[in-house]
């Protein structure tokens, strides 16, 4: 079937995940299928009585263990809910991954539709443990194991906004589910569809036993289509497939692994021996009802993978009804079943063998049914045209390029799916074609995010590896563009800014990957984190690297107007600025670099919002202010350059003079310049002022220090500024100022002046903006009033570190207890200025800054390693299990579990209430039983560890009950913190009458 002939109702296959016995992701499945590995334990033993004893049937990887905290539960939930809803969950995660796509900024509605097996776990561990029933409720406990909640739950969990529902339909299930969800896209009821099933057995060795006439093998094997067959081998398995309208994809399905072009449901109803017994004519319905959906006909199938349970009735009627549909055709047709190579899934076997099924499409091969020591012939297959491969073989040009899929249910409900071979082109888990063309150019930044440190850490070194072997030939747009569209952005992240010239791009990701992967603890990210800029004054050194103009038409607009505005003001002509050499004296001329700072400083604020950072505070240094106050609207553009233009002149007019760095603070300095005409130009810190004057006082300041062994610094500038010299120029600039119209800031300013807020008065009054230029730049104290407010990331630019240092060192010393992020923009001396752009750029992303780093699309996903979900224990153990293995395990990891024979009580009998100083101990172990994880700190908030309602009326509940008291849920609301709650206990137990709440209760006692 080519693309042409693909109908219009077409599904794509874009993303899928698994666990079965001996795999838990595609790869290796894939690998195992091929292989004609079979993965069942009991294969594997040498029996030669079926009746000795259970044999042991398949089980998959982590069905005990769960990734809690990515999916924002508790480690008493993780621990209650059924292994079923936690693999699925895991498994809907790793396939969206797959797809490529992040549910949370892509368009459209997502549908679940999904099922499970039996819940074997409520029954025979969590509603056998008391302790659990009593700290979790009975609500909580229905939510996670409940098949009505299996799919819902699944949806909250990820939030997903389609259709959401469980399917049950015994073996059939999760191929239901899938006909399902075609349908709901077709209908567009949603426009993505997760669908799949799960079952597991929660046991580390399920068992079964053989029966004379039972549907279970004797000998562990499962051997489909063979002569003297005996039966199935059950097994735990999970699968999910994501879904999307072929005609939706780009390109007419690139990204597509397959389609499914036809799909149809059906029941046996009574036409049948029994309600377990299968009708051929039921399967030939539904198989012949599919393929007029897909269009198509007979000889357009060249493989079937069958429902192949190894049962002599059930094989014997499934090939009947195949050779109704399928037989009169003259193509060859491949029959395979997966069974043989992972058993009997029995919810999850439909999606198992449609995974099978997709990926065999997508790598043009047939795949073989296991030949098994002591198999018998090929069964009579009913047609000339069916054979079973027992070796791969190549699929094109041996038989037609459709496929279907079968799934029978135990009960009479049948399933058939028609799939299409996806777009032409390397397997999506294959390299890029050599010589293919990477993404177009843009930020070319790297980015992971994890749910806690450690998995961040984890996906860097997996990332890594994976760039080093079978991901080496990747092209590193599609890298790119898999991490930022195709990967949820989580609470932890880092970003790796790359190079343009590819090799060295390729060795920058490693080397970061390797930093990160071996890094330490790195805080989360804010969901709307407050942002401070800072702006330089002159003194610090300026290149044509501050101007990038040449990269970014963006940016390069924005200076050509700033350049033109100081024009037209009658300032310098700045727009030859990037020829300027690094000495040219223009670079001294403060007429020439308060302007240039100006027209640098706000095409930089500018650049910022583009790129969806909008500082909330600014911070300049002294022409910095101006800036920072043009950008706030206290000026506009125009009058803003008029007004820079002016202030840069009139400085420039003032008497030469010199400016002193010196390390001192700032009742020292003033006993140093007594009796010199020298000012304190600015405080930088508490022990880092700059002193002012004509240059012989400066000279004299110098000798001065020297004495006392104190190391000065000369700054590069022509004039004194903030000295008395200014005082000519600062009554010139005021009277200029009055021409103009000042307005109230739109975003907060700290002053120069006062170290405080600019206050809308201040801001209006060109009085103060003459005191600003003349007086001394508080600096210090700016900066503390900055770290005092809301701040969680600080952004320099320019670059020089003049302003993000004395940040870093007040952050310091006032012991800040979350200091803020710093962030300079341009990076250092000798740095390429668009690779340190990006660097700040992806750095102020990782602190959660709504950054637009994206970059294109990729042609089709990458196929990166999959999330590194925890490998955390979450277990409640059955009423006499053996738990000696669990003594290494995490602290907190499993406190909802009852030590083996635990017969305490619910609720307990009548008793005295415990004294008030007992109450804090009981209170603490009620709230550790009902959230688990690590001990509980007295700060500890209800609503912070995950707290619901329904968990709070539980809590409520447990703790009257325990402490005879009468909370209400208000004390809980208003006594969030587990230390405010138990002061609030306390209280009403100390207003409690003891004795006659001790009467009544011997009374009901000794009532008849």
């Amino acid at each position: 079937m080519t693309e042409s002939d693909r109908p219009d109702n077409a599904v794509a296959v874009v993303g899928l995940a698994l666990r079965v016995p001996g795999a838990s992701d595609p790869g290796t499945f894939w690998a195992n299928i091929l292989a004609g590995r079979v993965s069942l334990p009991a294969a594997r033993e040498d029996r030669v009585n079926p009746a000795d004893g259970p044999l042991i049937a398949g089980q998959i990887d982590r069905y005990e263990h769960f990734d809690a905290e990515l999916f924002g539960m508790t480690h008493a939930q993780a621990a209650t809910t059924d292994p079923q809803h936690r693999v699925l969950t895991e498994l809907t995660w790793e396939a969206l991954e797959d797809a490529g796509l992040d549910t949370e900024r892509e368009d459209g509605r997502v549908g679940v539709f999904v099922g499970c097996g039996p819940d074997d776990y409520l029954h025979h561990h969590v509603l056998r443990n008391d302790r659990v029933v009593r700290s979790q409720g009975p609500e909580q406990i229905l939510f996670g194991n409940s098949r009505d909640y299996l799919a819902t739950a699944l949806s909250y969990r990820l939030g997903l906004t389609g259709p959401s529902m469980t399917v049950q339909t015994a073996c059939s299930t999760s191929l239901v589910a899938v006909h399902q969800a075609v349908r709901s896209l077709l209908t567009y009821e949603c426009d993505i569809a997760v669908a799949g099933g799960v079952t597991v057995f929660p046991v580390e060795r399920p068992e079964y036993r053989w029966s004379e006439g039972g549907i279970y093998a004797p000998d562990g094997r499962c051997r489909a289509f063979t002569r003297g067959s005996g039966g199935t081998v059950p097994s735990g398995g999970a699968g999910v497939v994501v879904l999307r309208r072929s005609a939706d994809l780009p390109d007419r399905g690139r990204a597509a692994r397959a389609h499914i072009v036809g799909s149809a449901v059906n029941n046996d109803g009574a036409d049948r021996m029994a309600m377990s017994a299968p009708s051929p004519r039921g399967q030939a319905e539904v198989i012949r009802e599919a393929l007029e959906v897909a269009g198509l006909a007979a000889e357009d199938i060249g493989y079937v993978e069958a429902h192949g349970t190894g049962t002599v009735l059930g094989d014997q009627v499934e090939l009947a009804a195949l050779a109704e549909v399928y037989g009169a055709a003259t193509p060859g047709c491949a029959i395979g079943a997966v069974k043989p190579n992972v058993g009997h899934t029995d919810s999850a076997a439909g999606v198992v063998g449609l995974i099978k099924t997709v990926l065999a499409l997508q790598h043009d091969t047939l795949p073989p049914v296991p030949a098994q020591p002591g198999d018998g012939p090929d069964a009579e297959l009913g047609a000339a045209r069916f054979f079973v491969p027992r070796q791969a073989r190549p699929w094109s040009g041996t038989v037609p390029s459709g496929a279907a899929v079968s799934s029978f249910g135990l009960g009479g409900t049948n399933a058939h799916v028609i799939l299409a071979p996806g777009a032409a082109g390397p397997a999506t888990d294959g390299p890029r074609a050599a010589g293919e063309p990477e993404a177009a150019d843009g930020p070319r930044v790297a980015v992971l995010t994890a749910a806690t440190p450690q998995a961040l850490r984890d996906r860097a070194r997996d990332l890594a590896g994976w760039l080093d072997g079978p991901g080496a030939d990747t092209g590193l747009g599609d890298v790119l563009g898999t991490l930022w569209h195709g990967r949820r952005h989580l609470a932890h992240r880092a970003a790796i800014a790359l190079p343009a010239e590819p090799g060295q791009a390729h060795a920058a990701l490693r080397k970061g990957l390797r930093e990160v992967a071996e890094g330490a603890d790195v805080p989360p990210a804010g969901t709307e984190p407050t942002v401070a800029v800072l702006l330089p004054g002159q003194g610090v050194r300026l290149s044509a690297a501050d101007a990038p103009a040449d990269r970014d038409p963006a940016f390069a607009a924005d200076l050509t107007r700033l350049q033109d505005a100081v024009l037209r003001a009658g300032g310098p002509d700045l727009r030859d600025f990037t020829t300027w050499d690094g000495d040219d004296p223009r670079l001294l001329d403060t007429a020439v670099v308060q302007p240039l700072l100006f027209t640098l400083g706000l095409a930089h604020l500018w650049w910022l919002e583009r790129r969806g950072v909008r500082p909330d505070t600014l911070l300049g240094h002294s022409i910095g202010e101006l800036t920072a106050a043009a950008y706030a609207g206290v000026f506009d553009v125009e009058d803003a350059a008029a007004a820079v233009v002016r202030r840069g002149a009139l400085m420039g007019e003032a008497p030469p003079g010199a400016m002193l760095a010196v390390p001192i603070e700032e009742a020292a300095a003033r006993v140093i310049v007594a009796g010199l005409p020298a000012d304190l130009c600015g405080v930088n810190g508490p022990d880092d002022v700059v002193l002012g004057g004509d240059p012989a006082t400066v000279a004299e300041i110098e000798r001065r220090c020297a004495e006392r062994g104190l190391a000065t610094t000369r700054l590069a500038t022509s004039h004194a500024f903030h000295t008395r010299s200014m005082e000519e120029a600062a009554a010139s600039f005021e009277e200029f100022l009055r021409t103009l119209r000042l307005s109230a800031p739109r975003t907060r300013v700290i002053s120069n002046v006062s170290g405080a807020e600019l206050t809308p008065e201040q801001a209006t009054d060109p009085g103060y903006w003459a005191a600003q230029l003349r007086g001394t730049v508080r600096l210090a104290d700016a900066v503390r009033t900055l770290l005092a407010g809301p701040c969680d990331v600080v952004v320099g630019v320019g670059g020089s570190r003049s302003l993000t240092n004395p940040v870093r060192r007040a952050a310091r010393a006032l012991a800040t207890a979350r200091p803020p992020r710093i962030v300079d923009m341009l990076g250092g001396s000798g740095q390429d200025v668009t690779l340190a752009r990006h660097t700040a750029l992806g750095r102020l992303w990782a602190v959660g800054c709504a950054v637009d780093l994206a970059p294109p699309h990729p042609d089709r996903p990458a196929p990166l390693p999959r999330y590194p979900f925890a490998d955390t224990r979450h277990w409640i153990e059955a009423p006499g299990t053996p738990s000696d293995d669990m003594a290494d395990a995490p602290p907190g990891v499993q406190e909802a579990d009852a030590p083996a024979g635990d017969d305490r009580p619910a609720v307990p009998a009548a008793q005295p209430a415990p004294e008030v100083s007992d109450i804090a101990a009981v209170i603490t172990e009620i709230w550790q039983e009902a959230f688990g994880g690590a001990p509980l700190t007295p700060e500890d908030n209800f609503f912070t560890l995950g707290g619901t309602s329904l968990q709070a009326a539980q809590l409520i509940s447990v703790i009257n009950d325990t402490l005879l008291l009468a909370l209400v849920l208000g004390d809980l609301y208003e006594h969030s913190d587990l230390a405010a709650f138990i002061r609030r206990a306390e209280e009403l137990a100390g207003e409690r009458d003891d004795e006659e709440l001790l009467r009544l209760l011997n009374e009901i006692e000794e009532a008849p």
